[in-house]
């Protein structure tokens, strides 16, 4: 039987809010990663409903297999969601994508679906290539070898755009010529640097869920935005570049879009705990009976009517952000979260009887050292003392768009000796989760790389390991243009102490 039929299908038959439709413009938005990720993307969500709005045009989901090698060997074409078409049998086959460590599935989604990864082989039979999402806001660069169109910023402005020129084109040059010059519009047959952002004005907003489904990773879950961009000056987070200028919705306007029959509703957010009304809607859906989810809360703004009102909402761990191991590194991050703030949710959480608290942090930031281990390692004992703690921990990773743009990778060997040493000494006061050094390390370098990145990505998309990143990356001629700067803690984010003559070691990075 079809892949479709025994794979796809009864995934749709559990979806409420599907769109059926058929026009002349048959536009596929892919997803390179698995079902269950992609429906709990609220960006993806908002670009499908957007598309099927425009007249004359349809779109139709696909998603990444979860074994892509078992879907290659029934020699199966990639299916569409909707009607198990072709996925590639389309005019413009857009991908959204949330993370650098999906560049390879990428171009595996485009191969699979039976489009020649590579821009430069494509011609006017082919379907356009359009890439978006907060990776290529954050670098498109690595994915100049393979997209026609790559989309930086918010997608709200950029689908009527694309939809008209889809409309009105008679080749691909055509197409070009519509688009070239608008925002957010980067072209890398004609340009050579990203153009300025695509900003989606206040009343294309809020952002909502178009589909709810048990089998996301959100399950049941309908996403409705509360706010976009951020008030907050942490130096290492992207969010007030990427998303632009903070903007917040009424809370009439989040309530007016969740339908009747919702059961769940997840509040998304870069810091909402600053929006003024996220106590007055959680309190109105959840004296509704509705489940409530909220990403994590900043310490700083936790009381306790919040939390009774999370509580109310199903909450059953609270959830903050420390981003670094001590004081002085939150400091300098300006993340403006005190160890008090801190130890008073831990409080809170106890008092009101939830089940523990996670802490969110980084480490490996440029001026870390054994003693922001040490100071991490005892206020966890202190905070475990109060409640149940559990960590999650990510090594940091420099991101363009930030002052920490020429920051140096701490290194696989530094990360995971702290690791050890944080795993070895709180092994019995604190459930640990972390992520992998070495996969940081490819997630650092895409997160800078150019176009020789997205090459060497080609070379290894169907055998993807650390090794073969190394040696495609030698291959490819990269190299870490970055690791001779060290940062300070006596100097603001984005400034170095200079250990060689090179230009990128001194001065400010951006």
């Amino acid at each position: 039987m079809s892949y479709w039929r025994t794979t796809i299908k009864p995934l749709l038959d559990d979806e409420t809010g599907t769109i059926h439709k058929q026009a002349p413009v048959r536009v596929t938005l892919a997803f390179p990663n698995r079902y269950s990720v992609g429906m709990a993307s609220l960006g993806y969500q908002v670009i499908y409903r957007m598309f099927n709005q425009e007249e004359g045009v349809a779109c139709e989901r696909a998603f990444l297999p979860d074994d892509v090698d078992a879907f290659e060997r029934t020699g199966q074409a990639l299916p569409t969601v909707e009607t198990g078409r072709d996925a590639g049998d389309c005019e413009l086959f857009a991908l959204s994508v949330s993370f650098e460590l999906d560049l390879t599935n990428i171009i595996r989604t485009l191969d699979v679906a039976g489009l020649r990864p590579l821009r430069e082989e494509r011609d006017d039979s082919d379907a356009l290539v359009m890439i978006g999402g907060p990776f290529t806001s954050s670098n498109p660069y690595p994915l100049t070898p393979f997209a026609d169109i790559i989309v930086i910023g918010d997608g709200e402005q950029i689908v009527p755009v694309i939809s008209e020129a889809l409309r009105e084109a008679e080749s691909r040059e055509d197409f070009y010529d519509l688009i070239d010059g608008m925002p957010g519009i980067f072209l890398p047959a004609r340009h050579v640097h990203e153009p300025k952002w695509a900003t989606a004005p206040k009343e294309l907003l809020p952002a909502y869920s178009q589909i709810v489904t048990p089998h996301s990773e959100l399950s049941n879950m309908f996403l409705v935005e509360a706010q976009r961009g951020c008030p907050r000056p942490c130096t290492f987070c992207l969010a007030r570049t990427m998303y632009g200028p903070n903007r917040n919705n009424q809370a009439q306007e989040l309530l007016d879009t969740i339908p009747d029959w919702v059961e769940k509703v997840g509040l998304v957010g870069a810091a909402l705990s600053d929006f003024p009304h996220t106590k007055f809607v959680g309190r109105t859906l959840t004296d509704r009976g509705i489940k409530l989810g909220v990403s994590s809360i900043r310490a700083d703004t936790v009381d306790a009517e919040l939390a009774e009102i999370l509580k109310a909402g199903g909450l059953r761990t609270f959830t903050v952000a420390s981003d670094a191991p001590s004081e002085r590194l939150r400091r300098w991050l300006k993340k403006g979260i005190t160890t008090e703030d801190l130890t008073k949710t831990a409080h809170i959480s106890r008092d009101l009887g939830f089940k523990g608290v996670k802490v969110y942090m980084m480490i490996g930031l440029g001026p870390e050292n054994d003693d922001d281990i040490t100071e991490l390692i005892e206020f966890t004992k202190d905070l475990a003392k109060i409640n149940r703690i559990a960590l999650g921990i990510s090594p940091f990773v420099p991101k363009r768009h930030t002052p920490h743009f020429a920051d140096p990778f701490a290194g696989v060997q530094t990360i995971e000796k702290r690791m050890k040493r944080i795993q070895k000494e709180l092994r019995t006061t604190a459930e640990l989760r972390n992520v992998s050094a070495k996969w940081a390390w490819v997630e650092s370098v895409i997160a800078r790389g150019g176009p020789e990145v997205g090459m060497a990505a080609y070379q290894i998309y169907r055998n993807e390991s650390i090794g073969a990143w190394k040696k495609a990356l030698e291959e490819v001629g990269w190299s870490d243009e970055f690791e001779a700067n060290t940062p300070a803690i006596g100097l603001p984010p984005g400034q170095y102490e200079s250990k060689d003559v090179s230009a990128h070691a001194q001065g400010l990075a951006i």
